[in-house]
C-alpha cells in the first residue's frame, strides 16, 4: 500500500543541530496557524515536502509555486538551524504509520535534535489565568515556566500520534497547548505559542499581526452578538403588541 514518503529536493547544511517544529489542524487550528504564520513572517526557504499517498485536491499560489500539503522550511537563526513543517491539511489516519516514518525521516535528514509541537486545549481545562500547558518526551530536559499537562486529559489526532513515537525512538521534544475555544480559528492562541517558541529560540518574533487579527475578530463576533440581541429583542416587543 502506498504511504507518505519524505522528498527533500534543496539539501542544506544547517550549522549545528536544529529544532524542528510542527503543529496540525486540531483545536483552534493553534497548530496550522502558528507554523503558517513562522513560515512567512521568518521568511523560510522551502526545501522539500512529505509526498501524500493519494493526489492532493487542492493547492495555493505561494511565492516559491503551488503550496504542498505538507512542506518543510528551513532558516538559520543565529546559531540555531530551525525547520518548520507546514500542515497544510492532517495526515490521512489510514496511512498514520507512513506520515510519522517520513517525520522521523525529516528530523534524521535534517540533524534535529529537538522537536517542538504545537496544539490547543479546550479552554473549558483552563485554572486560575494560566496561558497555556506543556509536556515533553522523557528525553528531553527542557522546561518551561507554565503548569505541566494535566493527568487524564486525553490528546488526541496526529499530535498523539507524534508524541507517541518521539517517546519511542528516544528524540527530545516538548509540546505546548494554549488555551483555545474548540470551534474557533485561535489566532490570539496561536500568538502564545509563537511567543513560547521565540523564548525557546532566544529569536524576537513579532506577533502583532496574529493579535491584530484576534482582536478584529473578537470585535466582529461581539457586533453580530449584539445585532442577534437587537433583533430578538425587538421581536419580542413585536409580538407583546399584536
Amino acid at each position: 500500500m502506498k504511504g507518505y514518503k519524505t522528498n527533500i529536493v534543496k539539501p542544506i547544511q544547517l550549522n549545528n543541530v536544529s529544532i524542528l517544529i510542527t503543529g496540525f489542524h486540531g483545536y483552534g487550528a493553534v497548530g496550522y496557524l502558528a507554523t503558517r504564520y513562522m513560515v512567512s513572517k521568518l521568511n523560510m526557504e522551502l526545501i522539500g515536502f512529505i509526498e501524500t499517498p493519494l493526489v492532493a485536491d487542492f493547492t495555493s499560489i505561494e511565492d516559491y509555486g503551488f503550496s504542498k500539503p505538507h512542506e518543510v522550511f528551513i532558516k538559520q537563526l543565529n546559531d540555531i538551524g530551525v525547520v518548520v513543517l507546514l500542515n497544510r491539511v492532517n495526515p490521512d489516519r489510514r496511512f498514520m504509520a507512513s506520515y510519522i516514518k517520513a517525520f522521523i525521516d525529516v528530523v534524521k535528514m535534517l540533524n534535529v535534535g529537538e522537536v517542538f509541537l504545537v496544539g490547543g486545549l479546550d479552554v473549558r481545562f483552563r485554572e486560575d489565568r494560566e496561558e497555556f500547558r506543556w509536556l515533553k518526551t522523557r528525553s528531553s530536559k527542557r522546561s518551561l515556566d507554565a503548569p505541566y499537562f494535566m493527568k487524564g486529559a486525553y490528546i488526541v489526532g496526529p499530535l498523539a500520534s507524534l508524541i507517541l513515537a518521539l517517546e519511542e525512538h528516544g528524540i527530545p521534544a516538548i509540546a505546548v497547548f494554549p488555551y483555545t475555544e474548540p470551534e474557533s480559528i485561535d489566532h490570539r492562541a496561536a500568538a502564545s505559542a509563537i511567543r513560547v517558541i521565540s523564548s525557546v529560540l532566544n529569536v524576537d518574533i513579532d506577533v502583532t499581526e496574529l493579535v491584530n487579527y484576534a482582536e478584529k475578530v473578537e470585535e466582529m463576533e461581539r457586533l453580530i452578538q449584539s445585532m442577534q440581541l437587537q433583533q430578538s429583542t425587538e421581536k419580542r416587543e413585536s409580538m407583546m403588541h399584536t
